[in-house]
């Protein structure tokens, strides 16, 4: 059975993410992420696959996660598209069928992304809706534990006292997390 509580999680990072994905620039593009092989524009064709990807796996298939992704205007309007097609597949799985994917991690993996687009365009996380970020290290943390072997995310870290519920969760997802008003450092993987 599917959590409904998760799949609107997932709804809420959609919009968020799509939110600030709209005030991208051109100008913006070119900016340096947490992640230091990545640039913004990157990272934001990769917050734009992640549905697609999310979508193929819902429906029973390897992820594919090398897309053909390379947009460079209406970023926010090309995630509501895709976010919009996951959260109606998702709101077509019924109690009996079986899902090997999670809205939960979903959540986890665009709230992340989130952080991170958040960041890199010099901007807090203060608007966000907590919630999301709060339920997002739960499912991180049931999923991948603090110490992973896996190239996603780095070993979790600690986030400076005084971090919101974003900042907890990139700490948590390996993202060095600096103390407000300090330059941000790179994160060893993406």
């Amino acid at each position: 059975m599917v959590d409904q509580m998760g799949v609107f999680a997932l709804q809420r990072a959609l919009t968020q993410a799509a939110e600030l994905l709209d005030t991208v620039t051109a100008d913006d593009l070119t900016r340096p992420t947490p992640c230091p092989e990545w640039d913004l524009r990157k990272l934001a064709n990769h917050m734009i696959a992640q549905p697609r990807v999310f979508v193929t796996m819902l429906q029973g298939s390897p992820p594919g996660w090398d897309g053909r992704e390379d947009y460079a205007v209406n970023l926010g309007e090309e995630l509501r598209t895709r976010g919009n097609a996951l959260i109606n597949l998702w709101r077509e799985v019924g109690p009996d069928d079986m899902v090997m994917v999670d809205p939960d991690w979903q959540s986890a993996e665009i709230a992340v992304h989130t952080w991170d687009l958040a960041v890199s365009l010099g901007r807090t996380t203060d608007g966000l809706d907590e919630a999301v970020a709060q339920r997002a290290v739960v499912a991180m943390d049931r999923i991948l534990g603090p110490e992973r072997k896996g190239r996603a995310f780095a070993n979790a870290l600690s986030a400076p006292e005084g971090s919101d519920a974003y900042e907890h969760l990139a700490a948590y997802a390996g993202r060095p997390v600096p103390f407000r008003g300090e330059p941000l450092r790179s994160a060893p993987s993406h």
